[in-house]
């Protein structure tokens, strides 16, 4: 039995990296189960032994995008200090962007409901906003050691959010037409400004 489900977990694997490939090199319309059936030696019909539909495979496909995602974002906590930590979150988020373009336009660039992201279950479902929970974290340990303002740790991480991504659309777009040295000046310099907003107000007497 345990030779079994590990072979049925093989193949699942297989799959998914199958449907993955199709989605990162054609996007949403090259994606089909004789498609992926296909290029893993299978018939349409026998990946619905694994996935329910296209749906489940689509949206276990996608969360490989985001476990990378997970894994950059995570190398933060090992900054030793809590505004260093967010610095460095910040920067990786762009490393993401520029290293993994393809896997980034599709988890942030999509509409989450083309990518069945609904469709997960529970567990995949805290993994994915685990990402979010990451940033919003760095910002509540920045608040209690006193060198990011006050206020909803919640609303401020969307803030930060919001603002990286539009930097990295835009350049994963090639709407900035940058190199990559001018990149890195770009990045560097947007960081600083998110730092600035995030600082505590300073209040005159």
């Amino acid at each position: 039995m345990p030779a079994r489900r590990t072979a049925e977990d093989t193949t699942k694997q297989r799959l998914v990296q199958a449907a993955r490939d199709l989605l990162l090199t054609g996007g949403l319309p090259s994606v089909s189960m004789r498609r992926v059936g296909s290029a893993c030696g299978l018939s349409a019909t026998a990946i619905y032994r694994h996935f329910e539909d296209k749906d489940a495979l689509l949206a276990a496909a996608v969360l490989q995008g985001f476990r990378t995602f997970g894994s950059y974002l995570l190398s933060a906590l090992e900054k030793r200090t809590p505004q260093a930590r967010l610095r460095h979150l910040m920067r990786r988020y762009f490393d993401f962007s520029a290293e993994h373009p393809q896997d980034y336009r599709l988890i942030f660039m999509t509409d989450c409901d083309q990518l069945a992201l609904p469709n997960l279950d529970e567990a995949a479902r805290q993994e994915i906003s685990g990402t979010f929970q990451m940033l919003q974290d760095r910002i509540v340990e920045c608040q209690v050691t006193g060198c990011c303002r006050n206020g909803d740790p919640r609303s401020l991480a969307a803030f930060v959010w919001a603002s990286l991504h539009g930097l990295a659309a835009l350049m994963v777009s090639g709407n900035l037409g940058v190199t990559a040295r001018e990149r890195d000046k770009l990045v560097e310099q947007h960081i600083e400004l998110a730092e600035r907003a995030l600082s505590p107000a300073k209040h005159s007497n």
